[in-house]
């Protein structure tokens, strides 16, 4: 056998020897495309009027115009929010204008007074339009029915005056995405190598029978951790200065319809909160995985394949409005707990929600944190954290909960 050959096949046999790492290579793709794919019919099929997912959206309509034209533009605009399954409802300039001003709309269109006249006069009339630029939703429905109303007044054009409710703060967007996808990776060397890494060396049974206990072990390796993530944010934070500096000696001016990509020192402190609770998060999850995995690539692999879930809905989610996404969604990324660091920066610097919204994102996150430490202290007291066997009872299989059930146990004495 040529000598590539018997490498290629040691390989092989050395990946095919860990049967989890094997079924999670196989089944995350899977997974990966049922889950965008059923994402994806959720948002899609919110849009659609008799669907089975189908999700209303709600506007507001302003007609001052009596006139025949006043009249064509409310009929055109009733047809197309019938199509796309949005509920109109009529109200007042003023009320419209109360309504934009508290961003308790996300599209208010108006219809002046003088819309018949300017057409049959100037064959031009305006209309003003105010949408929510981080609702792509509004902004699609908005767009088809100035182009609808214009291609029905024939040889006449009607202008739009779009005003945004709320600007798109694309930045945000970016660096939130940014955040969650760094703030997973940053700290995955140290924790997988903490566990995994000894026992695969061959060093952790070497470690346990010193006199020092268990807890005091498991502390130390917390707070090497803490020193790695340490470490990491702070060269985020002068990356985040960096970042701040060049684009705001870079844009004299930006586009009317998003926000300015700067970042101010509330906006910067929020933005390092949340990444500071994400790598916390990371951590103490990824010790849990640590404890399970016999080698550092079994916990690489593991850690991967949790942490693709919360990094693919947020992908596939984040230029739309959250209050927007199907009830179903929500619900997933709202259990999923690394999804909370770009919920926390987006409730606090894009939608400008109440701080009980944002500290329940902090608070969630935190106590996601202290329960996998709590676990994986259990673990680590186990004599399974030595002999890689799977954690079992009395009995035969044993899950989380029979952890923290109160077992003897045999120490390891010192040769």
């Amino acid at each position: 056998m040529r000598a590539w050959a018997v490498v290629a096949k040691k390989e092989v046999k050395e990946q095919l020897r860990s049967r989890k790492a094997l079924f999670t290579l196989i089944i995350i793709p899977v997974l990966m495309w049922f889950g965008m794919g059923l994402m994806h019919a959720f948002i899609f099929g919110a849009m659609t009027p008799t669907g089975p997912l189908a999700t209303p959206m709600d506007m507001h309509l302003a007609v001052d115009d009596k006139g025949p034209y006043g009249l064509l533009a409310k009929q055109v605009i009733y047809a197309v929010a019938s199509n796309m399954n949005v509920v109109v409802h009529e109200v007042t300039y003023e009320k419209g204008m109360e309504l934009v001003h508290e961003g308790s709309t996300v599209l208010f269109i108006w219809i002046p007074a003088n819309f018949t006249r300017c057409l049959n006069e100037t064959g031009t009339a305006r209309i003003g339009v105010w949408v929510d630029m981080t609702s792509t939703r509004a902004s699609t429905v908005a767009h088809a029915m100035i182009s609808v109303l214009n291609s029905v007044v024939a040889e006449k054009k009607v202008d739009a005056v779009q005003t945004p409710i709320r600007k798109m703060p694309i930045t945000l967007v970016m660096l939130s995405l940014m955040l969650m996808m760094s703030a997973l990776w940053g700290p995955m060397p140290t924790v997988t190598s903490s566990f995994a890494g000894e026992r695969e060396r061959k060093t952790l049974e070497v470690l346990l029978v010193t006199p020092v206990s268990r807890h005091s072990i498991l502390l130390g390796k917390l707070l090497a951790a803490g020193f790695s993530a340490a470490l990491y944010m702070g060269s985020s934070v002068v990356g985040l200065a960096i970042y701040n500096s060049l684009v705001t000696w870079a844009t004299a001016g930006v586009m009317e319809e998003f926000a300015s990509p700067a970042l101010t020192i509330d906006q910067a402190l929020v933005v390092i909160a949340a990444a500071v609770l994400t790598v916390i998060l990371s951590i103490s999850v990824g010790i849990v995985i640590s404890c399970f995995a016999k080698s550092v690539k079994d916990a690489e692999t593991y850690y991967s394949a949790i942490f693709m879930l919360p990094i693919m809905l947020m992908s596939g989610t984040s230029f739309t409005r959250f209050d927007e996404l199907p009830l179903a969604i929500r619900a997933v990324i709202l259990a999923i707990p690394f999804s909370h660091g770009v919920l926390m920066v987006n409730n606090a610097l894009i939608y400008g929600a109440p701080w009980q919204a944002i500290a329940f994102n902090a608070a969630y996150m935190l106590v996601w944190s202290i329960g996998a430490l709590a676990v994986g202290a259990k673990l680590f007291e186990r004599e399974e954290i030595v002999e890689t066997r799977k954690v079992r009872g009395p009995g035969g299989r044993r899950g989380l909960l029979g952890l923290f059930k109160k077992e003897p146990r045999s120490r390891a004495r010192r040769p």
